[in-house]
């Protein structure tokens, strides 16, 4: 069995402007600093220690995990990106269509604009996870800093069912199990607030 833990970065720029924030990119305020350093003591406090660090290619993903870690020895992977929204990105978030039922998102309607549709976030989301997790040593812990929207389509993707959650905020933690190609997802925790937003 392996031990996967994945992280929503902290609080950036755009975050706190309201604004569509995908394959864009800017960088930490100094709130979500303090996040991803309120996470790194956490993980500390509880002994993870992860064996292998991943983050996307986002510099407020690398950031964050350095944050986290003190670490340097990561890998950045394209896969564990957030959402393309196309030519929504840098827009007020008002622009935002309503989020689909069932934990679609928002299904395919970024596409019409250049975006991606909820599928292809969860095939690159689940293809990039399962390589690293398929490739690390059996018994290892593993850590990768993503995103909110790409993290949600991932565990819906590989969770049968999948809990009922939306709005995780910046630096929620989801800790997960992997045995035999099953993903496991055993809670979902907010260390910058002390609270559960799932707990199996």
């Amino acid at each position: 069995m392996k031990t996967f833990y994945l992280m929503r970065h902290g609080q950036t720029r755009f975050n706190e402007q309201h604004r569509i924030q995908g394959v864009c990119d800017a960088p930490l305020t100094e709130l979500g600093i303090q996040q991803a350093q309120t996470a790194g003591a956490y993980l500390k406090a509880q002994g993870i220690i992860p064996d292998e660090l991943y983050c996307s290619t986002s510099e407020r993903a690398s950031d964050t995990l350095e944050l986290v870690t003190g670490r340097t020895d990561y890998t950045r992977l394209k896969g564990l990106k957030e959402w393309d929204f196309g030519a929504f990105e840098g827009q007020p978030e008002y622009l935002n269509p309503k989020l689909q039922p069932n934990g679609l998102g928002y299904g395919d309607y970024f596409a019409q604009f250049g975006g991606e549709t909820n599928e292809q976030v969860r095939d690159r989301m689940e293809a990039t996870v399962r390589q690293i997790l398929e490739n690390s040593a059996e018994g290892s812990t593993l850590l990768a800093v993503s995103h909110g929207g790409a993290m949600a389509q991932f565990f819906r993707r590989v969770l049968t069912p999948a809990p009922d959650v939306r709005g995780m905020k910046n630096c929620c933690i989801l800790h997960f199990t992997y045995e035999d190609g099953i993903f496991d997802l055993l809670s979902i925790y907010n260390p910058v607030e002390e609270t559960y937003v799932y707990q199996r």
